[in-house]
């Protein structure tokens, strides 16, 4: 007769349960320090300042691609429970990261003005190819 294992000894990660509702907050104030808390303060660096003006609904949207594919992870998180959640969140951080910090980067050394078109249509893509790293880290291995 085989011994009997428990459903939570045989799962070897997330010792911790993280509710989808937590990881949507956690993801909500990461959006907007990457989105609002960099550029505030990018624009204090270059000693601008920070406006609300023309540059809010543009701001907004920034916001919620790097929103969406978190909400969309924490909304998989509530309905489904990944095996791996901690894994996909962080590869999630780090693929997100890495195309914001490229974004930003971009526009701190293009001094001469004008839009990079490329990068901005990557942006507009970006919550898929993270969504997909997020997927790929959480799921079973």
């Amino acid at each position: 007769m085989l011994p009997h294992v428990s459903r939570e000894t045989s799962m070897p990660s997330d010792t911790r349960r993280i509710s989808g509702a937590a990881l949507l907050l956690v993801s909500v104030v990461y959006a907007l320090a990457i989105v609002w808390g960099v550029e505030w303060l990018l624009d204090a660096l270059r000693s601008r300042t920070f406006g609300m003006g023309p540059e809010l609904q543009p701001r907004w949207v920034r916001t919620a691609l790097a929103l969406a594919p978190f909400a969309l992870f924490s909304l998989w998180v509530g309905t489904r429970r990944p095996p791996r959640v901690r894994r996909g969140f962080i590869a999630g951080l780090l693929a997100s990261l890495a195309l914001w910090g490229w974004y930003y980067a971009d526009g701190w050394m293009n001094t001469g003005g004008g839009a990079n078109i490329g990068l901005g249509i990557i942006m507009m893509l970006s919550p898929l190819p993270v969504f997909v790293v997020i997927w790929l880290f959480a799921r079973k291995a």
